[in-house]
């Protein structure tokens, strides 16, 4: 009986006092959508209801952008029709980009598009880049049906709310997140959603002057560093863009890339916060998270063995190569993981013939931790191997040999043609004049 209630006291212990795991969960309510991952990898490190399909807003202009970029030219010029002014949803966001304005291209579009969020700029981009807007959201679907975004849809480019609910503009957080980090991949995308300030935007024959564009992202504003604690150390990250998102449909939504002191890039996604001031605590609290759990670790250096290998065709038909890594191999670990564990695969071409020089890539060497590639790393010779004379004669002389037999066939070749052409024209020639023979015969009285 007594070890009864002593097992029941234990348990509500346990039940009372969380885990220290759980203690270092998001402190995040648990109707939020949201998802966590390194930008390096794709690893998920935390995430909610990351595969709820929901209203994306405005950070459907990550996907407009990537085709955007992908499909047309920077200093292309835009057209700018009414409906595309027009066509911008209830209180969508907008500039003022008048129909008929000259002088507008592509790069600037993209700036505005990503920095201020104008609705226009979608629509102008996507008659642009496209035959019409329909060909380009359809571009848009099949881009990210092609990254593995395979929840969303898109039915325009601005993400402005459709009028029925069933018309089906939706994503999720993790399709974002892999949309997003494809677009960090691409350095103008980069370069754009990092900006602070738009000033680029030229004179018109419709604007004097467009004043100075600041971005929707308050995370970039002032000081766009952020504090987290690490090994009991206080260090900070850096915001280094991405895209916010807002319809009344829809709510408050923000996609954040923020790098660490050790070069660690995440990106957070966080959708449908209703409450306008809670979006920017949420997505602190998850970036704080993950810097706090996870960081750098160096696995390998540069001139590690690898593998050796033996070489063919050598002197002593004995040689031996050293494979080794040809260079430092860093990636996101979490703190509590011993980089020891870390799962290596060694990939080798084979065989290896000689030569060989110092440097030449003979393979690659493999990491992963619990099924997910955390990225490879060149094998390279760690010398130079020289080839046996003999045999590198002997390689020669028969591919001299080869050489002058295929040179004998083509030659043959070529001169059974000329042959069967002459014979060929030899004989038209006869057959030609016996049938004037018979002609001339034909006519006499």
């Amino acid at each position: 009986m007594k070890k009864i209630q002593l097992m029941i006291c234990l348990l509500i212990l346990f039940l009372m006092y969380p885990s220290e795991s759980a203690a270092q969960s998001v402190d995040i309510p648990g109707d939020i959508a949201y998802i966590l991952i390194d930008s390096k990898t794709g690893q998920v490190l935390a995430e909610q209801n990351a595969d709820q399909k929901l209203g994306p807003a405005s950070t459907t202009k990550i996907m407009t952008a990537i085709v955007a970029l992908e499909n047309g030219k920077l200093d292309q010029k835009m057209d700018v029709s009414q409906q595309a002014v027009y066509d911008i949803g209830k209180g969508g966001m907008n500039i003022g980009i008048m129909a008929g304005e000259e002088g507008l291209t592509l790069e600037n579009m993209l700036n505005v598009l990503l920095i201020k969020s104008a609705n226009e700029t979608a629509n102008i981009i996507a008659e642009n880049v496209a035959p019409s807007r329909s060909e380009f959201v359809e571009m848009m679907n099949r881009k990210a049906a092609e990254l593995g975004a395979t929840n969303t849809t898109f039915v325009n480019p601005c993400g402005k709310d459709t009028e029925k609910e069933d018309a089906g503009h939706l994503s999720t957080p993790r399709d974002m997140a892999v949309m997003s980090r494809y677009a960090m991949t691409i350095p103008k995308f980069r370069e754009i959603v990092a900006t602070e300030y738009y000033k680029g935007m030229p004179v018109t024959n419709k604007h004097d002057d467009w004043g100075i564009l600041r971005n929707t992202n308050q995370f970039l504003w002032y000081d766009n560093t952020y504090p987290y604690t690490l090994d009991g150390v206080e260090h900070r990250y850096k915001v280094i863009g991405m895209k916010t998102g807002y319809t009344a449909a829809a709510g408050n939504n923000l996609i954040t890339a923020a790098a660490g002191e050790d070069g660690m890039e995440l990106i957070s996604v966080v959708m449908h916060v209703m409450q306008p001031n809670k979006i920017y605590g949420y997505s602190k609290e998850l970036l704080k998270y993950g810097f706090e759990n996870y960081s750098m670790k160096k696995i390998s250096q540069a001139g590690q063995l690898a593998k050796t290998v033996p070489v063919e065709d050598t002197t002593d038909g004995n040689a031996l190569l050293d494979l080794v890594t040809e260079s430092d191999f860093e990636c996101m670990l979490s703190v509590d993981t011993d980089p020891q564990t870390i799962q290596t695969r060694v990939n080798t071409s084979q065989p290896v013939k000689a030569p060989v020089n110092k440097g030449d890539i003979f393979g690659n060497i493999e990491y992963s931790c619990n099924g997910v590639l955390l990225g490879k790393v060149n094998l390279i010779a760690a010398k130079s191997i020289a080839a046996d004379p003999a045999i590198t004669e002997d390689a020669a002389v028969n591919h001299t040999s080869a050489e002058t037999s295929s040179f004998s066939y083509i030659t043959f070749g070529i001169l059974l043609t000329l042959s069967g052409f002459v014979i060929l024209r030899m004989i038209l020639r006869r057959v030609s004049k016996k049938l004037r023979k018979r002609r001339l015969e034909a006519k006499e009285p």
